[in-house]
């Protein structure tokens, strides 16, 4: 995976038992470019923080995290989440508004990336990024 930022974590490695227990509880398999960026920078926050999407410019906050009663817990943050989500979108990023970056598993074996506007709207709009980890990854200039 081709990723030109630089990313800081203050946590420690990711206890990979959460990560599987978050796959079970949601009936999904995170892709393992996600897993290896992870499990080297858990709850990371990048230096170059701004994505386009859609023309417009979204300040990236960090990746959530797998660690019970955290604030970015990914398990907490979808458990918020969920009634507004749309179907098969899974959480694992937010931006500093607090929308999320989310998995969708459609039909396909490798999820695709969907930004989802959650505030302020009540009808949150879902918008298309990438089509898997590694074309988000490269997306931050």
């Amino acid at each position: 995976m081709v990723d030109n930022n630089t990313w800081s974590t203050e946590y420690s490695s990711v206890d990979m038992r959460a990560v599987r227990l978050v796959e079970e509880k949601w009936g999904i398999q995170f892709p393992s470019e996600y897993i290896k960026f992870i499990q080297k920078y858990h709850g990371a926050e990048p230096v170059q923080r701004t994505l386009n999407i859609n023309g417009k410019k979204v300040m990236f906050s960090s990746f959530l995290t797998f660690i019970a009663f955290d604030d970015l817990d990914i398990l907490d943050v979808y458990n918020e989440q969920k009634n507004s989500l749309p179907l098969n979108h899974f959480p694992f990023a937010i931006d500093e508004e607090g929308n999320l970056f989310c998995f969708y598993f459609s039909n396909l074996p490798h999820p695709s990336i969907i930004y989802v506007e959650t505030i302020p709207s009540a009808d949150p709009q879902d918008i298309y990024i990438a089509s898997d980890f590694t074309e988000f990854m490269q997306q931050f200039n």
